[in-house]
């Protein structure tokens, strides 16, 4: 283990420590989620996190998660309503990440527009093939169908970056989905 990095301590006789520390409570949260606090989604970045320190510590078998937060928002913080949009969300990822991260508009329009335009591309580029045998007109024919395959690049990263391995994450999601949360207010 690097020496900047603590080790996982016990919160208990015979229990691993799952957790995560926070500069805010509102830190666990998509920024831009105006929900109220029960149904809030977690950012992706604190979902990955509890995955990794789940993984880590899984054999442990924690029974809890403790959440490190500053005691300045303790007054302000619904530690019941906290802990339910941490429950609801990590039940969701152990589904399918459409119930978790749905493509947003602009991201279904994109692929929409992709797809239509690797068609007229692959339309484009037979009615080539078919003019000309041409060394120069089928080197722009397999550009044009390169063209429309590159349309496609952030729906296809998207199935391979996220999809994909969350189908292989969600078992492990629905491990700890369910866990208690207990809260710790720090010093700030």
């Amino acid at each position: 283990m690097p020496a900047h990095r603590k080790p996982v301590g016990s919160d208990g006789p015979g229990t691993s420590a799952f957790a995560i520390r926070l500069d805010s409570i509102d830190s666990l949260f998509y920024p831009f989620d105006a929900a109220p606090v029960p149904e809030r989604t977690l950012s992706s970045d604190v979902r990955s996190h509890l995955l990794d320190e789940w993984e880590r510590l899984r054999d442990a078998n924690p029974s809890w998660l403790t959440v490190y937060a500053p005691a300045s928002e303790r007054a302000a913080t619904d530690e019941e309503a906290v802990g339910a949009a941490i429950g609801a969300d990590l039940e969701a990822a152990s589904g399918p990440l459409r119930g978790v991260d749905p493509l947003t508009r602009s991201e279904r329009v994109a692929a929409t527009i992709g797809i239509a335009f690797l068609f007229v591309c692959i339309a484009v580029s037979s009615g080539l093939d078919r003019i000309s045998e041409d060394v120069f007109v089928e080197g722009a024919s397999q550009g044009i169908l390169l063209l429309g395959w590159v349309a496609l690049w952030l729906p296809a990263e998207r199935l391979v970056r996220e999809v994909v391995p969350h189908f292989f994450n969600r078992r492990r999601f629905a491990e700890f989905a369910k866990i208690e949360i207990r809260f710790v207010w720090v010093p700030d």
